[in-house]
């Protein structure tokens, strides 16, 4: 009875925390942004409409730990409290060996993992059914191994790469693939996030008519193949490896573009060689310190990040995920499918789509941006359903030369979703 009441009274104090954090409160972190990090290790809204119901969660299953020698409903709860423990406590051990210096790690090292090993022993020995005992915690082990395996062990199968196409140069960090077309003055494309170079086509085929337009895949992207496996996916690293680019081609004073990740990679370029740089054009960017959607933020976990990364190569899975960032869906063809999944596939490819949700450190961009005095276009389609357009605004606010435009009916892949609205804009920004 004596761990009955334990196990209550825990499951009590976290609802009646939950319920302080639901008048707006964020003790013990300076807000909500870091009280999020810290308790979860990824950036979730703790709104009174999402702790007030986990707050209920916690003093049912008080209710039901102090019942659970009376009622089989109340046993039955306590034997799915118990399971879930026994997830949480597994990957809490896998966590602990994926050191970070965030808040979140030591959390979890030095109290959360404990905490949910104490309280599943507890739980264990209100369980009745003999056999159940070993079960619950036997089975989420289990699942975590399994889920280890595939994280650490298992590396999906590289497609074949495509007839070569476009160019590459040698630099210290890779070998760097990208495309070029026209001559005049040097306009630097960089490959939409984790799309290749050639999601640029459309507006390449039309800039060239005036400038000599470059299309480019930085590390994680495309064809480009890094040198260096520790390649750090960070700000310093993508940026470094665009100044390797420039100056393997010798290129000086360009007009530097990007869309979503490589429109925050082309900020951040801008703002730390000023001088290089003379305008951005900027699609749908990264760049401001918001958090992302729940499906990129949550890749932010060790181990679940892998998982979902390597699982994520499926090419079902990407079409599935590239209709998503269309209005205009009909232009999602097989062989557009096939564009982004192949690269996708690659090794390095792979660890960058959870490396770099990791890495990637925005607050240094936003905090820069009322200093960035190159003239910038930043478009932005008003169904974007990555990056909310209401970003927008923040750019426009934040940039002292910023044209900013929302683009009717148009969603987040802007280059390869409309290119009609896109091309003529850029062009026009340009002259």
């Amino acid at each position: 009875m004596q761990s009955r009441r334990i196990v209550a009274a825990v499951h009590t104090v976290l609802a009646a925390l939950h319920i302080y954090w639901a008048t707006g409160a964020t003790w013990p972190a300076s807000d909500e942004r870091s009280l999020s990090r810290a308790v979860l290790g990824v950036q979730v809204s703790f709104a009174p409409q999402v702790v007030l119901p986990l707050a209920a969660l916690h003093l049912l299953l008080a209710f039901a730990v102090l019942k659970s020698d009376r009622s089989s409903v109340a046993r039955l709860v306590v034997t799915g409290l118990t399971a879930g423990l026994a997830i949480r406590a597994s990957l809490g051990v896998v966590w602990a060996f994926s050191y970070s210096s965030t808040a979140f790690y030591w959390l979890n090292l030095l109290l959360y993992t404990p905490a949910c090993i104490a309280l599943c022993g507890a739980d264990v020995r209100m369980l009745r059914i003999r056999w159940v005992k070993p079960a619950v915690v036997a089975g989420p082990l289990a699942v975590v191994t399994a889920l280890a395996l595939v994280a650490y062990a298992y590396q999906p199968s590289e497609q074949p790469h495509p007839a070569e196409t476009g160019r590459y140069v040698e630099t210290p960090l890779a070998r760097i693939h990208y495309l070029q077309q026209g001559t005049g003055s040097p306009v630097v494309l960089l490959a939409p996030g984790a799309s290749p170079a050639s999601a640029w086509d459309q507006e390449m085929a039309v800039l060239a008519k005036n400038h000599t337009v470059y299309a480019v895949d930085l590390p994680g992207q495309g064809e480009t193949r890094l040198h260096d496996e520790g390649f750090a996916f960070d700000l310093n690293g993508m940026t470094n490896a665009l100044e390797q680019f420039l100056d393997a081609l010798h290129l000086q004073n360009v007009v530097l573009g990007g869309n979503s990740w490589s429109g925050g990679w082309a900020l951040a370029y801008a703002q730390r060689h000023p001088q290089q740089v003379s305008k951005l054009l900027l699609l749908a960017p990264s760049g401001l310190d918001e958090p992302d959607v729940a499906s990129w933020e949550i890749l932010k976990l060790p181990l679940v990040g892998e998982v979902l990364g390597k699982l994520a190569t499926d090419r079902s899975m990407v079409a599935s995920a590239v209709r998503g960032l269309f209005v205009h869906r009909n232009l999602v063809t097989p062989q557009l499918v096939d564009t982004l999944w192949i690269p996708g596939t690659y090794r390095d490819n792979v660890r960058s789509m959870y490396a770099l949700e990791r890495g990637l450190d925005w607050s240094v961009t936003e905090k820069a941006l009322p200093s960035t005095r190159q003239p910038t276009l930043v478009l932005w389609g008003d169904h974007d359903t990555v990056l909310p357009v209401a970003q927008a605004a923040r750019f426009a606010k934040l940039l002292p030369n910023a044209t900013v435009r929302v683009l009717a009916n148009c969603g987040h892949a802007l280059t390869v979703d409309c290119p009609g609205q896109v091309t003529p804009l850029m062009a026009a920004y340009l002259k």
